[in-house]
């Protein structure tokens, strides 16, 4: 009787264990993954090139979520703050539906020189870069590792802390 009581103790640790690994969500990619996404141009883009020596701020969203509206309305009133950020913009949204959706809730964002509007054509991001939900905001550094990852608008501040003020010309 002692040996089946063990047994079902161990079962039910394993299974218990199990379960609670499953249960926890992938952490977001601590290193830009490759990938392959697509410029509305219909060029591809790959993690070769994004921009050097800078970080790198990327925002995985979707054009109907209320989330990701206001995340864009905070990203849109701090623009000036990443002005020497590359920002690239992903969806699986269509063109017309990110240039509206840009329109509409960041409009500072459009044509920026440091904005790249991406669409994941493949739905390869949630794999590649394990985001929780939408909106998903990472902050890379220039060697492409994760200093903060984000899926809350509230939250949004905390990259403003990360990155470094805009130095006004004279």
């Amino acid at each position: 009787m002692k040996h089946f009581f063990k047994i079902g103790i161990y079962l039910f640790v394993s299974l218990f264990v199990s379960f609670s690994l499953q249960a926890q969500p992938p952490a977001p990619a601590k290193k830009i993954p490759e990938f392959q996404f697509y410029q509305f141009n219909g060029k591809p883009f790959g993690r070769s090139q994004l921009a050097k020596d800078k970080l790198l701020f990327i925002v995985f969203f979707d054009v109907t979520c209320d989330h990701c509206q206001h995340a864009f309305q905070q990203i849109n009133a701090h623009y000036a703050s990443f002005k020497n950020v590359g920002m690239y913009l992903v969806s699986l949204d269509s063109e017309a539906a990110m240039a509206n959706f840009l329109t509409r809730f960041a409009p500072n964002l459009i044509g920026k020189p440091n904005v790249t509007l991406l669409r994941d054509v493949n739905n390869e991001f949630i794999q590649r870069f394990t985001p929780r939900k939408y909106p998903s905001m990472f902050l890379y550094n220039a060697r492409q590792q994760l200093l903060l990852y984000y899926d809350e608008p509230e939250k949004f501040p905390n990259f403003l802390r990360e990155i470094p003020p805009v130095q006004k010309s004279k």
